[in-house]
């Protein structure tokens, strides 16, 4: 099986990652801030490094402002959610994935708030003086996926940042797809909050994700133990205790670690094989005339691209039973994108590369999509 849904998942994990959660499971898998005893502290000390490794690297001040949660859908929701204001207004684009898009509509029940998708030109690219022109006095956030899940275009979060600044307005990135590939540094761009997973580009495990606050402060969404002020039936009111509750995937979190650490390693060796594989999958699929590609950004890793006559899904199925490949076909959970590209009905299909992926796997990958044209297509 030839795995190219890495924006979903990345399917291979770097060594260094596996032995940290085997080690995390084996040796430490106390719960931390849940007791005095030695193990309890080996595993305080291991979550309280990855929150300042992850505080470094996105140049955040304060470490205990990095929120450990499920994954970046539960860090939308809780920065969403969480920041969120009575008849307020948030300025937010057609380029979103469901967990922005659905948790905004959950606040026009909730708090009749009301919110504009600006558009972005036809290469994915969103003009930040649209989103300053979207701009209202009830305006309170600003939220930008920085990098589609869709398409791969990548947004410039560093001036829409200083609008969001000049506005005095809340700016928040979901950076799901754009970490690992692209450098953020949430005081030179101007972030309040900036969300992100540990199992895409930062070739972590499954079910960790982390909000960084920046700022600003954020109210819980749920409530519970937090090994912190047990006598108290009231919340903990400092960070990060008051926002996580309950206990958290200590493993996963170590995993996450040993992942960032890797990537901070071999930042622009990973990137520089991922334009370069992409580069060629781009540069075939653009020379097919029955092949619409709607990607121009190699450095993602993301490529969408239809099959003209072929619905997303047919195509997704036959790379998959008759060539053992893996993509990812529908509307990847981004319906809006769709809209704006008239793709709703038979949706993309998603190609997604990582560092772990060869150019063996791409020449295989572009074979069987030409016999597939060939043969149902003629």
């Amino acid at each position: 099986m030839i795995y190219f849904d890495n924006s979903s998942t990345t399917y291979k994990k770097p060594k260094c990652v596996i032995k940290a959660v085997k080690k995390a499971l084996t040796k430490y898998s106390a719960n931390p801030g849940r007791g005095s005893h030695n193990l309890s502290l080996i595993a305080s000390d291991k979550v309280l490094d990855t929150r300042i490794n992850l505080a470094n690297y996105f140049n955040l001040p304060n470490f205990e402002n990095v929120i450990f949660t499920s994954g970046c859908t539960e860090s939308l929701n809780l920065a969403i959610m969480g920041s969120a204001k009575k008849n307020g207004h948030i300025v937010t684009t057609m380029l979103e994935h469901n967990s922005v898009l659905r948790t905004i509509t959950q606040l026009t029940k909730t708090h009749n708030i009301t919110y504009t998708l600006v558009n972005p030109n036809k290469e994915g690219i969103i003009n930040p003086y649209d989103i300053e022109k979207a701009i209202t006095p009830k305006t309170y956030l600003i939220i930008v996926n920085h990098t589609s899940n869709v398409i791969g275009s990548t947004q410039d979060i560093n001036k829409i940042g200083e609008i969001a600044k000049k506005h005095k307005v809340l700016f928040l990135v979901d950076g799901a797809q754009s970490i690992g590939h692209e450098q953020i540094d949430m005081q030179k761009d101007n972030i309040n909050l900036l969300c992100g997973t540990a199992h895409k580009g930062l070739y972590g495990p499954q079910g960790v994700g982390f909000l960084l606050i920046n700022n600003t402060s954020i109210s819980p969404i749920k409530f519970g133990g937090t090994g912190t002020n047990s006598a108290s039936i009231i919340q903990p009111t400092g960070n990060p205790e008051s926002l996580e509750s309950g206990t958290g995937p200590t493993p996963n979190i170590i995993g996450l670690n040993a992942g960032l650490e890797f990537v901070c390693k071999k930042f622009n060796k990973i990137n520089l094989k991922i334009k370069k594989l992409s580069f060629k999958i781009l540069n075939y699929l653009n020379s097919e005339s029955k092949i619409k590609v709607y990607t121009t950004n190699t450095k993602s890793g993301v490529i969408g691209f239809e099959v003209k006559d072929l619905d997303s899904s047919e195509v997704v199925n036959l790379l998959n039973n008759v060539y053992g490949i893996c993509v990812r076909g529908g509307l990847q959970c981004a319906p809006k994108v769709h809209e704006f590209l008239g793709t709703t009905k038979q949706g993309l299909v998603r190609i997604s590369v990582s560092y772990f992926n060869t150019m063996h796997e791409v020449n295989y990958l572009i074979k069987s999509i030409k016999n597939l044209l060939k043969i149902y297509l003629n």
